[in-house]
């Protein structure tokens, strides 16, 4: 049998552009503490479930009521705004940890 031998060299990624002035970064964990990311964090994935769960129900209401337009429109919206609002909160839920 054949040995086979890899050799891994080590890489560094280098920015094309400029780094981040660090006026811009300071200001960044500033705002973006972990008790505020937590927060934004809960409101978008809870929000984003129960908005989910809120047009489920609009959208079964709307079936049972016959020429019903509101429940429509809202079931709709809320389906719709669900999917953002958990992604919003997914981004900010990896930002907890991500300010060492």
């Amino acid at each position: 049998m054949m040995k086979i031998e890899m050799k891994m060299n080590s890489t560094t990624l280098t920015s094309a552009g400029h780094p981040a002035p660090p006026i811009k970064m300071s200001l960044r964990k500033r705002i973006l503490t972990p008790l505020i990311c937590s927060v934004f964090a809960a409101v978008g994935i809870f929000g984003g479930i129960s908005s989910l769960f809120a047009g489920l129900i609009c959208v079964v209401v709307h079936s049972v009521i016959s020429g019903d337009t509101v429940f429509d429109q809202a079931g709709t919206l809320l389906l719709i705004v669900a999917i953002p609002m958990i992604l919003v909160g997914s981004v900010f839920l990896d930002e907890i940890g991500g300010q060492k």
